[in-house]
C-alpha cells in the first residue's frame, strides 16, 4: 500500500450491494444498510500512514460511525476528493 503525503479524503454517493449489519463504537448503535440502498460516505487518512481504500465511513467521527467494507458498496458519484498525493 502507498502512503499519504498529505491528509486525504474522498466523500462520495454510494449503493450498497449486499445487506450490512453494522454498529457504532460509542454510543453503541446498531445499523441495517439494506440492498440498493444509498448513503453518502468517506474515506480518509492521515499524512505519512498507509493509504487504505477498503473501507467506508458515515462520517469520520471514529466512534460515531459506522463502517463497511468497500466490496459492500459500488460508488456512484465521488462528490469531494482531496487524494492522498500530489501526483
Amino acid at each position: 500500500m502507498a502512503i499519504a503525503e498529505r491528509n486525504w479524503w474522498t466523500r462520495a454517493r454510494v449503493r450498497f450491494l449486499e445487506e450490512v449489519d453494522v454498529q457504532t463504537v460509542h454510543p453503541r448503535r446498531r445499523r441495517v444498510f439494506r440492498r440498493g440502498e444509498e448513503e453518502v460516505m468517506v474515506q480518509w487518512g492521515l499524512a505519512g500512514r498507509r493509504v487504505d481504500r477498503g473501507i467506508w465511513w458515515t462520517s469520520i467521527d471514529v466512534n460515531g460511525a459506522y463502517i463497511v467494507m468497500a466490496p459492500s458498496v459500488e460508488v456512484l458519484e465521488v462528490l469531494e476528493e482531496q487524494p492522498p498525493t500530489s501526483w
